[in-house]
């Protein structure tokens, strides 16, 4: 089968000289509608006529280069207005005249803008083509692609640019500045090589479907805390600075009842800021020579006071519920510079293994700094008790010789005294704890093995997944413990016990939804919070256990900030920093679509449909999936925007196999010792169901794509079928072994994948399951992409597959991306990789190799 896949009408034209031979004979393409503006009133600066140091006067074209509007953000409709000093500038619908030129009779010296839309349903060449008499330049997408300076008279200037075009919409920007005489300019687009004009579609209007920089570009909110009182909320931003690969971070202060910004922290160089426990007061920090000062700011009397001064290598703090005391860690490393060295254990290959922290108390009033833990194994802060007497630190150790290899204790210790008790020793699966809101039990989050099989709900698997999120009541009196979320189905990645009304609040994955969800102690009942997003990002409880902040996004809408009144059952909307990004941006449908196993098994999947789609066509088909142990979640954008993908002319099927928590600890539990034959038989199934039950996908064209563990299962794809015309697999794993052994994560995450499993028990797992192994099977053209610096998935899992099938004359190609981990998060790096995933699809699925060999051009190597 063949495939196609082109998610994103990113548009970066490139003015280069083409480097395919142009046919002049190909169809020159007027552009005849055009959005104009009224004219515009410019001035020549004071003193114009005198020369600059360089002996230059200032002349009536400089006026055109320097752009007094952000070019980029000009994407107008009709009737829009354009604000121009005291002035407002209407688009107004135009057309050209018999000649084909646009003609516009205004005074001399005026300034006129223009804009037209294209649309491109292929990667592309052409060539633009100008006409003028007046000063102009024009612009693509931004880009400034023709300019002219001199005014002509009698005949017009002809000038042209190559084009390369990426498949999506254009926005073309011509300014103008009125001459004396004929103000007349024509524009048209001559396509080169075998394209026609079928290729192209003109418009005024700005409608688009989404692309990668709407993905990437704008201000997008992080996380949201409140004030004590819930009537302040400090949230975090961040926006790309295209075209660096720079990112600019900052908070802001608004007001939760008007949405005023009250306060902003841009460009400060204040670091952990955060809420008091009491009052309209912040804490942060400062750097002075390396060493680190806490400060306070009161909001109510508008002071900043020091409270702490010259700490060294500061990490973190947390303040203690009374507000009179801080709780911080200092962190050190204690790596020496060496040449050749041995290994203290297994860890000690990792860069941050010699790194030691410990916790210090610091006395606000009197500013008295007291060292709270020493030794040679990390303390970290669990919690802070409700009376702000007694903490809970953990320390964590390697133990190779008992499964899961890492031991944890809990400790309580009395912030006066500094005498410490025990809570547990040497436990096997470790967890997250939190005091009750008097102080006498614990909130235990942990996977179903912590408090041995108490916890596990798994029926006849084997090993219990502990990334599967569980809660648990610990009574520290009688160290028994109550596993809450035993027959909860969602999993629990954080929760808090509110002191206001005694309930628990959670967020869990609930198969590919994220929740927010409140547990009564005293009913012993889960219910969902009525909130209208499918995927909550972050939450936080204010002080008074009021309110609730929360950051969520939907398929088709990205994050935005939020308050919960827990009275009301409401929510507000604190911040939509992307709604002006997506004002004219335009989705296509998404639903739900599950298929049933011979076993009667479930397997839930979504099918994200391309604009304008009409069933009665056939489409190109990309299948996405995870296949490790976290669903795919309903998000927006990601690390593959699947309505990207649906935007290039692809239906996109996404489905959720075996293993994934969210779905009930069984399921998740099918994750242990299986390595993708499960979900990879189920993948296999449910793509052919899928094409079987929809006419409109063309099984001839299916494409498949994953990542990490995705990308493992697409090398197993490939072994076991060839239903797939195009594989891709960004960091993925082709031999079990190489990797359980070389990862970072690789023997530690296999405790959830195949515990109890090795290399010298389990050849059948690790040699028989491994794509590596069984290379020979491949038929399907397969790209592998891989970061060159992966720390995760390590470069050799790519370069052994790619070796194998070059090896096995198979259809393979291998793009490494420079100094990049496991995720691709470089901007422009961000943005070429995924034009390399668009262009090989395209290639494969839709026949159109011109984009790849653009990018990537054989060499006589």
């Amino acid at each position: 089968m063949k495939k196609y896949f082109v998610p994103t009408m990113m548009v970066l034209l490139t003015a280069t000289t083409c480097s395919f031979a142009q046919k002049e004979s190909n169809k020159n393409i007027p552009i005849t509608n055009w959005l104009q503006t009224n004219p515009a009133s410019i001035q020549l600066p004071a003193f114009h006529s005198s020369q600059n140091i360089n002996g230059k006067n200032y002349e009536l074209q400089h006026l055109l280069q320097e752009n007094q509007l952000e070019i980029n953000s000009i994407r107008p409709s009709e009737q829009e207005h354009l604000k121009w000093n005291k002035e407002s500038l209407q688009w107004s619908k135009t057309s050209t005249n018999k000649k084909g030129f646009v003609s516009s009779k205004v005074a001399a010296n005026k300034l006129l803008f223009y804009v037209a839309y294209f649309s491109t349903d292929e990667w592309l060449q052409a060539k633009l083509n100008m006409e003028t008499y007046p000063m102009l330049e024009v612009y693509i997408n931004g880009e400034k692609k023709i300019s002219h300076y001199e005014s002509a008279v009698d005949k017009a200037k002809e000038i042209s640019e190559t084009l390369k075009l990426e498949p999506g919409k254009h926005c073309i920007l011509v300014k103008v500045i009125s001459g004396e005489k004929n103000n007349d300019f024509k524009l048209s687009i001559t396509p080169t090589e075998n394209w026609t004009e079928s290729n192209f579609t003109f418009s005024i209007s700005p409608e688009q479907n989404t692309t990668i920089h709407k993905v990437l570009d704008g201000v997008n909110v992080q996380n949201i805390e409140l004030a004590s009182d819930g009537k302040l909320a400090l949230l975090s931003f961040s926006r790309t600075l295209p075209p660096s690969d720079n990112t600019e971070n900052w908070k802001e202060i608004q007001e939760v009842a008007s949405g005023k910004t009250l306060y902003t922290f841009r460009g400060s160089q204040l670091a952990n800021i955060q809420w008091l426990p009491t009052g309209n007061r912040i804490s942060y920090t400062k750097e002075y020579n390396e060493k680190t000062s806490l400060y306070i700011f009161d909001f109510t009397i508008g002071n900043e006071t020091e409270i702490a001064t010259n700490i060294a290598d500061f990490s973190n703090y947390n303040w203690t519920p009374d507000g009179k005391q801080i709780i911080y860690s200092v962190s050190k490393d204690y790596s020496e510079e060496w040449k050749i060295r041995k290994f203290q254990g297994m860890e000690d290959r990792l860069p941050w293994f010699r790194t030691r922290s410990f916790l210090y108390k610091l006395d606000v009033a009197s500013g008295i700094k007291q060292r709270l833990t020493y030794g040679s194994i990390t303390t970290s802060l669990q919690a802070i008790s409700p009376d702000s007497k007694h903490i809970l630190f953990s320390q964590s150790r390697p133990d190779y010789e008992t499964y899961p290899y890492e031991k944890q204790n809990l400790y309580q210790m009395n912030l006066e005294t500094f005498q410490v008790d025990t809570i547990w020793s040497d436990k096997l699966f470790g967890g997250l704890a939190q005091y009750s809101p008097n102080g006498s039990q614990l909130l235990v989050q942990a996977g179903p093995s912590c408090f041995g099989t108490l916890g596990e709900n798994i029926g006849k698997q084997t090993l219990a997944n502990n990334y599967d999120g569980q809660l648990y009541i610990y009574d520290i009196k009688s160290q028994k413990a109550d596993p809450i979320t035993i027959n909860f189905d969602p999993s629990v990645s954080r929760a808090i016990w509110n002191k206001n009304d005694n309930n628990i609040y959670l967020l869990a994955n609930d198969k590919d939804y994220i929740r927010l969800f409140q547990y009564q102690p005293t009913s012993k009942e889960f219910n969902t919070l009525p909130i209208d997003s499918d995927v909550v990002g972050s939450f936080s409880l204010s002080e008074n256990g009021k309110n609730i902040a929360y950051t969520a996004c939907s398929i088709s809408t990205p994050y935005k900030a939020f308050v919960y009144e827990l009275a009301a059952n409401t929510s507000s909307i604190i911040a939509h920093p992307q709604e002006k990004n997506l004002t004219h941006v335009k989705f296509g449908k998404t639903e739900d679509w599950n298929f049933t196993k011979e076993d009667g098994k479930t397997i839930m999947g979504r099918v994200y449909y391309p604009p304008n789609f009409d069933s009665s066509k056939k489409y190109p088909v990309i299948v996405n999936y995870y296949a490790g142990t976290s669903p795919v979640e309903r998000s927006y954008g990601g690390r593959y925007p699947l309505n990207l993908y649906a935007a290039m002319g692809y239906v996109v099927y996404l489905l959720q196999p075996s293993g994934a928590i969210g779905f009930g600890q069984e399921f998740s539990a099918e994750h242990q010792n299986n390595w993708g034959i499960t979900t990879a038989n189920e993948i296999i199934e449910g793509t052919k169901q899928f094409l079987k039950s929809h006419s409109f996908a063309d099984a001839d064209r299916v494409g498949c794509i994953g990542a990490s563990y995705g990308g493992f299962m697409t090398m197993l794809l490939q072994t076991r079928t060839d239903i797939f015309a195009a594989a891709i697999s960004h960091a993925g794993i082709s031999d079990i072994t190489s990797y359980w052994g070389e990862g970072y994560w690789g023997y530690s995450y296999s405790v959830n994948a195949s515990g109890k499993s090795f290399p010298w028990n389990n050849r059948k797992l690790y040699i028989d399951q491994s794509p590596l192994f069984n290379a020979d099977k491949i038929t399907t053209p397969l790209l592998l992409i891989h970061g060159s610096v992966d720390t995760n998935v390590p470069l050799g899992e790519s370069i052994q597959m790619y070796q194998a099938l070059k090896l096995l004359g198979k259809d393979v190609d291998f793009v490494q991306v420079k100094n990049q981990d496991h995720h691709i998060k470089n901007y422009t790096q961000r943005i070429l990789w995924n034009n390399t995933i668009f262009a090989y699809f395209a290639k494969h699925l839709k026949k159109q190799p011109q984009w790849w060999n653009d990018l990537y051009p054989d060499k006589n190597l």
